[in-house]
Formats: structure tokens, C-alpha cells, sequence
């Protein structure tokens, strides 16, 4: 994909994940708000600022783009995301681990970091990948968005749930 393109898609990510930051606060708590926005500090719920902007960013451009999307779209999309929340998972807790603290400034860095690694990955498929495999896409972002709105409600007893 192009330069611009690709700056045009981080920047929507970005910005729109760092207002979903805020959201379910702005929101007095609304939990039809919290299902897409952070409603905590633990990691889990900071990976929804990665995975629904990139969602939303996918049905616009299926919705206004599909002729000009290449034939492997949504797959390569679908392997951005969960790419770039399986970075900021490793990254953040590798950094954690070798740090003993959680610096804000660096969770925020790790964040831009997660959006443009997703965005690398996306882009590689792109040139690299030739299979379409819709329902195989479809049914991981479903799968994925039905996970975030039941632990939100019903987080498990594990570390990525708990607040940081």
C-alpha cells in the first residue's frame, strides 16, 4: 500500500484508540460504551484501543473501497490485528518483566508501536499473501469482537485481566 494511505490508517487507529482511552469514562460508565472502550487498566481492555478502530477501519473501507481493495484484504487485515495485540502483549509484559515497573510513557510508545506493527505486518501480507480466506477472516474478527464484549462483562481470573 501507499505512504499516504498507510500514514491516513495509522493516524484514524491512533487517534481513535487513544479517545477509546477515555470513552467509558466520559461516559458516566456506560456499559454499551464500555464494550468497545477500555474499562480498566489491565492489558486486556488496552488491546480493544488496537482492535475496534482497525475493526471500524475495515468496514469503511470494505463499505466505500471494496474495488480497490486487493483480493487478500481482509485477510491481511485480520493478521494485522492479532499481529499487533500479540506484540503489545509481549512487548509489554517482556518490558515489565525486564523493568520491574509500568512506566506510562512507555505503554503509550508501545501502543503507536503495536498500530504500525500491525500496519507492517498488513502490508507484507498484501504483497506476499495470494489466498482470500473470508470466512476464516470473518470468523477470527467475530470470534475476536464476542471475546471482548464477554470479558469485559466477565473477565477470567487470569493476568492479562487484571488492572495494572
Amino acid at each position: 500500500m501507499k505512504f499516504k494511505t498507510n500514514a491516513i490508517r495509522f493516524l484514524f487507529i491512533s487517534i481513535l484508540g487513544v479517545l477509546l482511552h477515555f470513552t467509558y469514562e466520559w461516559s458516566d460508565d456506560n456499559r454499551i460504551v464500555g464494550l468497545f472502550s477500555a474499562v480498566n487498566e489491565s492489558t486486556w481492555e488496552h488491546l480493544k484501543l488496537l482492535f475496534f478502530p482497525m475493526l471500524l477501519l475495515t468496514l469503511v473501507e470494505l463499505f466505500f473501497f471494496h474495488e480497490k481493495m486487493p483480493a487478500n484484504y481482509l485477510w491481511a487485515r485480520t493478521l494485522g490485528i492479532l499481529s499487533g495485540m500479540i506484540f503489545i502483549v509481549a512487548v509489554f509484559y517482556t518490558l515489565n518483566g525486564i523493568l520491574g515497573k509500568n512506566y506510562d510513557w512507555i505503554n503509550i510508545a508501545l501502543y503507536f508501536a503495536g498500530v504500525a506493527f500491525a500496519l507492517f505486518v498488513e502490508n507484507d501480507v498484501y504483497r506476499n499473501g495470494k489466498a482470500e480466506k473470508l470466512i476464516l477472516s470473518s470468523a477470527i474478527l467475530l470470534l475476536l469482537t464476542a471475546a471482548f464484549f464477554t470479558f469485559t462483562e466477565y473477565p477470567p481470573q487470569l493476568g492479562i485481566f487484571r488492572e495494572i
